[in-house]
């Protein structure tokens, strides 16, 4: 993945991605930058890229009753479980935000893109159990039209992401 992390330090990805880039060689992560037609959803953003669905993470962004952000990581073929996300992060309930708290929230990233690092300092990021037992992931760079895929231990290390049963089939 060398060749490919040379290859995004020529391109420098403008806008929503290039904070993700950027984040991502801070850490000192090895990725690969994967530019595809736009899409608005993980299944459609892993058929465009012609990877499995369970190769492909979704991050969906919710708020506890402390009003604190958690970035949930679950795997694009399942759904989030909002129950189990409260438990693990000790909530009495979460919420997923709604498109004007994204907005405001994450402004760097386009609407329904929002990575799982990168961005505002102290989210909670929480990858499901299973997403972790895959050796790479590929996951929306911040914009619709990007994606990037890097080790999955890269991600946990870099988001500083607990991993917990969070996601339903």
């Amino acid at each position: 993945m060398r060749d490919s992390l040379d290859r995004a330090e020529r391109e420098r990805p403008a806008g929503s991605t290039r904070t993700l880039v950027d984040a991502l060689r801070r850490s000192g992560s090895d990725f690969e930058l994967l530019p595809h037609p736009q899409t608005f959803s993980a299944a459609a953003e892993a058929h465009a890229l012609g990877v499995l669905e369970r190769d492909v993470a979704k991050t969906l962004v919710a708020r506890d009753d402390q009003g604190g952000h958690i970035r949930a990581v679950v795997p694009a073929s399942c759904r989030l479980d909002l129950a189990k996300l409260a438990r693990e992060v000790g909530a009495r309930e979460v919420r997923l935000l709604e498109e004007s708290e994204l907005l405001g929230s994450y402004p760097q990233f386009e609407l329904g893109a929002v990575p799982p690092l990168s961005g505002p300092a102290g989210d909670t990021v929480v990858v499901d159990r299973r997403l972790a037992e895959c050796d790479h992931l590929v996951l929306e760079a911040g914009a619709h039209n990007a994606s990037i895929r890097l080790r999955t231990e890269d991600l946990l290390t870099a988001a500083g992401a607990q991993v917990a049963d969070i996601a339903t089939d």
